[in-house]
């Protein structure tokens, strides 16, 4: 049988105390954790504030009855202006955003060459819109997949028209050739889609309805204006 001396086995039993603490030290070894990173999330409103832009669309269908009242005679119903053309604009305005709601008003200068032309029985006349000056109230949501905004729009606006019917048919002379300015109101509707932070591109759709408005010439007859618009656009906005 092996022989093992008492200062041996002494010497063994030390080691294996002396490991078994140092494992047990390693347990309590203190834990370092990770630095956070702090977030602090930006709640200014995306599309509040002040912007510019300008628009460049196409109007049409503005069905314009050609009706001549004459003082001596029956009345006449020489046809009909469909006012259709290209139009630009230039636009500025302020908006608030609550939450996803946005809401505000834009001002807007407008021409281009909206016209129509006509020749019936001895008589014909143009008809012209010049220029118009707009006050629109803008009010949408906030689509939050592509943060776009989907608006409504109504408005006011006062253009200016150019219109005349002339000539010396069966039916006696006319010469009604006036230049004047009409009242009218705007409703309509689009969306505004972010190109970059401060850039973005809108799409619109309005219909422009000038009212009834009586020219006349000298010589007794009369007929009564009454210019509306379609009108499709795309637009340019930068915001401040």
């Amino acid at each position: 049988m092996p022989y093992f001396s008492t200062r041996k086995i002494f010497a063994c039993l030390s080691l294996l105390l002396a490991s078994e603490t140092a494992l047990a030290g390693s347990l309590s070894d203190p834990v370092i954790d990770a630095p956070v990173e702090v977030i602090i999330a930006d709640d200014q409103p995306y599309w509040e504030g002040a912007y510019i832009g300008a628009t460049l669309g196409y109007n049409f269908s503005g069905g314009d009855r050609i009706g001549v009242t004459q003082t001596s005679g029956p009345n006449l119903t020489l046809g009909q202006y469909d006012n259709s053309g290209w139009a630009g604009s230039l636009r500025a305005g302020y908006r608030w955003q609550l939450d996803r709601w946005i809401f505000g008003p834009e001002i807007a200068v407008e021409g281009g060459k909206v016209e129509d032309s006509f020749t019936s029985a001895g008589y014909s006349g143009t008809t012209k819109l010049n220029h118009a000056l707009s006050l629109r109230l803008k009010a949408g949501y906030v689509w939050p997949v592509l943060n776009s905004i989907v608006y409504g729009t109504v408005g006011l606006s006062r253009a200016e028209l150019d219109y005349s019917v002339t000539g010396s048919g069966s039916s006696g002379a006319i010469a009604i050739d006036d230049t004047y300015a009409s009242n009218g109101y705007i409703l309509g509707f689009g969306i505004e889609q972010p190109l970059t932070e401060r850039l973005s591109v809108t799409g619109e759709y309005e219909y422009m309805n000038y009212g009834k408005d009586t020219l006349s010439d000298g010589l007794g007859n009369s007929t009564i204006a009454t210019p509306l618009f379609h009108s499709v656009k795309v637009g340019l906005n930068l915001r401040f």
